[in-house]
């Protein structure tokens, strides 16, 4: 549902490096959770609400890769569920040294597509009284211009790239003015057209010719006037600016409000493309498990630049996590 995004809220507004944040005393009361089990991450956010202000206490990030094989079976993988039943464990027990209260877990493009989800949630329930709820395409578009909104507030289109899909959302003055996703991500385009190891140029044009075609398709009628910012948000996005700026530890300072033009992302491009996957874990800047996929992320926002015809994007270090925080533990408590 489309809806206004109410005021600035959150606290320290993006500036403050996560990896200081975790060091916030663990012993203050109230803290709350919100964990997002994507396609190709499962990330949780620990804050804490005060009188409306979400105050960012600590953020972790497991690669469970929930989007594995479900092009091909339409079904969640057994390792991919144990894999992420273990990250979930994990978060809880860390949950628990910040003596978090409360809890609101939410599932993307793997679990929305796959067959069996019914039967991990009911497994998740059992084995760690979680509940998970699996949101669709435009909720979660939805929860990304959330976040966003807490950085920006002039007209923006954000875009999403994820492991399963990418969202598309439009909004002007903090309010949501049409959204979309795609189910094209990093991983789905990677287990579809990508099989060599460095890929071959082939297998790179088909999947650039298949990304362009179907982002031409669903985005005619839908991409706004100019001007606007056109806002990253997401691991691609990020992953992207860290490796321009070759961060060897991830920096939210440093991440948050840098800028990626087309010219730097076709060079970073033509240097991952001619490497293999374990020449991509050795970058500087570059997460090891995101070496496979990175490439088709690239991809992806490559063809954002081209149906936009934008040639500089900004990236925003407040996501679906921020906006999930604020819609259950604000918007709808207020």
């Amino acid at each position: 549902m489309l809806q206004k995004v109410m005021g600035k809220q959150l606290e320290n507004k993006c500036e403050s490096n996560l990896a200081e944040l975790a060091i916030h005393e663990k012993a203050e009361k109230h803290h709350l959770a919100v964990i997002d089990i994507g396609t190709n991450s499962t990330r949780m956010l620990i804050f804490r609400n005060d009188e409306g202000k979400l105050v960012r206490v600590n953020k972790s990030v497991r690669y469970t890769r929930m989007g594995q094989g479900i092009n091909q079976t339409g079904k969640l993988h057994p390792d991919a569920e144990k894999r992420n039943l273990e990250a979930l464990e994990e978060f809880k027990n860390i949950a628990a040294d910040y003596e978090v209260e409360d809890f609101y877990l939410f599932g993307t493009s793997a679990m929305r597509d796959a067959q069996n989800t019914a039967a991990y949630l009911a497994a998740v329930k059992e084995k760690l009284g979680f509940e998970i709820e699996v949101i669709s395409g435009e909720a979660e578009a939805e929860l990304g211009f959330i976040g966003v909104s807490q950085c920006f507030d002039e007209k923006l289109l954000i875009f999403d790239i994820g492991g399963g899909s990418t969202e598309f959302i439009y909004g002007e003055d903090n309010e949501i003015k049409k959204m979309m996703s795609i189910n094209l991500g990093c991983v789905r385009c990677t287990e579809e057209f990508i099989f060599s190891d460095p890929p071959s140029f082939q297998e790179l044009e088909r999947m650039n010719e298949k990304i362009y075609a179907e982002f031409e398709k669903r985005t005619t009628g839908f991409l706004p006037t100019k001007p606007y910012k056109l806002i990253g948000i997401g691991g691609t996005a990020t992953s992207l600016a860290t490796i321009k700026q070759k961060l060897k530890t991830y920096c939210s300072e440093m991440v948050h409000e840098s800028t990626i033009t087309k010219a730097e992302l076709e060079r970073i491009i033509d240097d991952l493309a001619g490497k293999t996957i374990k020449e991509r874990q050795n970058m500087v800047g570059l997460e090891a498990k995101r070496a496979d996929i990175i490439l088709a992320g690239a991809f992806l926002l490559l063809n954002i630049f081209k149906i936009t015809g934008e040639t500089v994007f900004t990236v925003c270090d407040y996501d679906n996590l921020e906006g999930a925080a604020y819609r259950h533990f604000v918007m709808e408590n207020s």
